[in-house]
């Protein structure tokens, strides 16, 4: 008999940044991304907002992104803690960050540098950071 109640089981992700690439469950992403290249690993987005850009938002991962006016992606959104605003995911992200090997997951900072892409927290200096942003480095030269 279908169990019509059970719960489906959240996908886990993990994030491995190293200096000169970026891995998502072993697949490289590099930014500007696109919308066919996170479907294809994250699956496609619960939600779909038009605004002045167009938000993806796959609420059950804590991911969200902004797709700019010439369709590229510049950086991922990741959901930490619970948030009230439209454009956030809806459950937190569960999965994992790791900088090289090192597991900082729920480490506070501020911005990473890596090469072409960067890390970002997400919430003001003053608070304890609801996330992090995966991205373009906009102060990388080469």
């Amino acid at each position: 008999m279908l169990n019509l109640f059970k719960k489906k089981k959240q996908k886990e992700f993990i994030i491995h940044c190293n200096t000169d690439s970026l891995l998502i469950n072993d697949t490289m992403l590099d930014f500007p991304t696109n919308h066919v290249r996170l479907t294809a690993i994250f699956g496609e987005p619960t939600r779909r907002i038009a605004s002045t850009n167009e938000y993806l938002i796959w609420d059950d991962y804590g991911f969200s992104c902004t797709i700019q006016g010439d369709n590229t992606i510049l950086s991922v959104n990741v959901y930490q803690s619970n948030n009230v605003s439209e454009y956030v995911a809806k459950k937190p992200f569960t999965g994992k960050l790791y900088l090289e090997d090192k597991d900082i997951t729920y480490n506070e900072f501020g911005k990473i540098g890596l090469g072409k892409v960067a890390i970002h927290r997400l919430g003001s200096e003053n608070e304890t950071r609801f996330g992090f942003s995966i991205g373009i480095n906009k102060d990388y030269k080469d």
